[in-house]
């Protein structure tokens, strides 16, 4: 089964992977918001979805996954798509401690920043080609740029607001 999606949200993306793995859906691979699915005994995997922290080694990180019995099912660019084994042990979460999913979090916000900002200067920069040639793709790349601003922004505040609520909660 292949199936689109376009997530920005990791936590939406894995509720979603894990609600497919109880129907009996286990991800097998993911491109450019394909995901590829095979059939599995329904909950036989719970998902996490992780973006590969900065400085560590590849190779590394997945020797570290694989001794702590999870799965890099693949990857997508810095995404790391991972799986275990559900069990009675408790649920599959990579960061169990605030500050460590702070963290997890400061990271995302660090990596979506940039897109963002990119996302409105490549949309600002199309405003001059539609006064010069009033040019109905130049309208309709403004628009696309403009709406793929706000979607980042809004991420980066969903974001940002998990990141005060948590600090709120350490006070």
């Amino acid at each position: 089964m292949i199936k689109y999606r376009y997530y920005i949200d990791n936590q939406k993306e894995q509720d979603w992977l894990n609600k497919l793995s109880k129907q009996g859906w286990a991800l097998k691979k993911f491109f450019l918001g394909f995901y590829k699915f095979e059939k599995c005994e329904p909950g036989e995997y719970e998902y996490q979805i992780d973006l590969m922290p900065e400085g560590v080694d590849k190779q590394d990180y997945y020797d570290f996954m694989e001794e702590a019995g999870v799965e890099v099912v693949c990857r997508w660019y810095y995404w790391v798509f991972l799986r275990k084994k559900s069990s009675s042990n408790g649920e599959f979460k990579l960061y169990s401690d605030r500050e460590s999913l702070k963290g997890h979090y400061q990271s995302i916000v660090k990596f979506l920043k940039p897109i963002m900002y990119l996302e409105l200067v490549a949309s600002l920069l199309q405003i001059p080609p539609i006064f010069m040639s009033n040019s109905k793709f130049n309208i309709f790349t403004f628009i696309l740029l403009l709406v793929l601003f706000f979607v980042i922004f809004k991420s980066v505040r969903r974001f940002e607001n998990r990141i005060q609520k948590i600090e709120s909660e350490n006070e």
